[in-house]
């Protein structure tokens, strides 16, 4: 019958527009959080690095931990 022929292909091609647009917004997203991820890793390893010259050149933990927002261990660490 081709009336439920052309239901079927209704569905077939709605099922494959849906399909297509989750995926791209999915990839959105993913992609949004990888570059935020990328960001914050970023943004941690420079307070790593200003604490890790901050600490060769004496200045004390505490004001290395109010300066970098890292914790005492993690500066600890870069001992």
């Amino acid at each position: 019958n081709s009336i439920d022929t052309a239901k079927q292909e209704g569905l077939a091609e709605g099922m494959e527009k849906g399909m297509e647009l989750g995926i791209e917004k999915g990839m959105k997203k993913g992609m949004e959080k990888g570059l935020e991820k990328g960001m914050k890793k970023g943004m941690n390893q420079k307070a790593l690095d200003i604490a890790r010259n901050m600490l060769a050149d004496g200045v004390d933990i505490n004001l290395i931990m109010k300066y970098s927002g890292l914790t005492q261990e993690q500066i600890e660490k870069l001992k």
